[in-house]
């Protein structure tokens, strides 16, 4: 039995793989970035179905899990870009910036189409400002957790990543994934969590959808 189940992971994990190639001009292949996904999700895919049922369960769980990876081409960079002494000045007619200790204060993201590949997929990105304030010697873990929900409202896929901050600042975030041709007509809802020493700080969520051919991008909710 356990023959059988590996055996159809490999075949399943192999068309995942094949569907991710790319020709090279001397007629070699290689694998664009968006093999990786495939592999993770079919594995994962089949590995979860394997436990409930069949080896057939294990294809099309596979099968699933390889259009899961493959939804999300990430991308993330994070950077400071206002010094703590700028936005320490920005806050303080507002009287938010605490004298023994640096909190985050406000927490803003932009979603937005950035182009359609040839192939039929929509870019996303998605761009995070953090606000940290105040004066201390301790600069809060900051994280910011990204999660992509299909029209049924079950994740897709998750991201953590961490945001480099090192003291008061302003610190942005820049993440991109890829819509597949496959998501035309479908719906997706962006969640965008800021982390702050363990503890979930705010979410924004966006709807994005792509409808007869056109991008729709609703607004925060």
């Amino acid at each position: 039995m356990h023959a059988i189940k590996h055996s159809t992971l490999a075949l399943a994990v192999g068309a995942a793989l094949l569907s991710a190639c790319a020709t090279n001009p001397d007629g070699t292949m290689r694998l664009d970035n968006r093999a990786a996904g495939a592999l993770l999700g079919a594995a994962a895919g089949c590995g979860v179905a394997s436990l409930i049922g069949s080896s057939k369960d294990c294809a099309k769980g596979a099968a699933a899990g390889a259009l899961a990876g493959l939804l999300i081409g990430w991308h993330f960079e994070s950077k400071r870009v206002a010094s703590g002494e700028q936005v320490n000045r920005e806050y303080a007619a507002r009287g938010q910036v605490s004298k023994d200790s640096i909190e985050p204060v406000s927490f803003e993201t932009k979603v937005r189409n950035t182009g359609t590949s040839p192939q039929g997929e929509r870019n996303v990105e998605v761009t995070s400002n953090t606000d940290l304030v105040g004066y201390g010697d301790r600069t809060p873990t900051l994280q910011q957790r990204y999660a992509i929900f299909d029209e049924k409202n079950q994740v897709v896929e998750t991201k953590t990543e961490s945001i480099d901050a090192d003291g008061a600042g302003r610190y942005q975030t820049t993440s991109s994934f890829t819509l597949p041709a496959e998501a035309k007509g479908k719906r997706y809802k962006v969640e965008s969590t800021l982390i702050a020493d363990g503890k979930e700080v705010k979410s924004n969520k966006y709807t994005v959808s792509w409808l007869a051919g056109d991008w729709v991008l609703a607004a925060a909710y």
